[in-house]
């Protein structure tokens, strides 16, 4: 039977995520989908909502970042709710 060493940072009791040991080719499969899934996420304004041309890249730059906002959303990559506005304030001067 193979052997698994956890580090000892991951067994620390102030380390609260959970591990979880999947054989390789399902992990693989795993990020195959999830990367296929967070692929087809694409914002698209509908064709009823006319705008002027002059405005047309403002909003397709619109649906660009919605798009790259919702993938990051659905990837995990965000932060919070925050109680307070101190608590929001502290964390964005630590990520300086």
């Amino acid at each position: 039977m193979p052997t698994i060493t956890i580090p000892k940072n991951l067994k620390s009791p102030l380390v609260t995520k959970d591990v979880a040991v999947i054989p390789r080719k399902e992990y693989e499969t795993l990020m195959r989908s999830t990367h296929a899934i967070l692929e087809s996420i694409k914002v698209k304004r509908s064709p009823s909502f006319k705008v002027p041309k002059r405005l047309e890249k403002f909003y397709d730059g619109v649906d660009r970042r919605l798009t790259q906002a919702l993938r990051e959303y659905y990837a995990g990559y965000y932060y919070g709710p925050f109680d307070t506005a101190e608590e929001l304030i502290k964390f964005l001067n630590r990520k300086r």
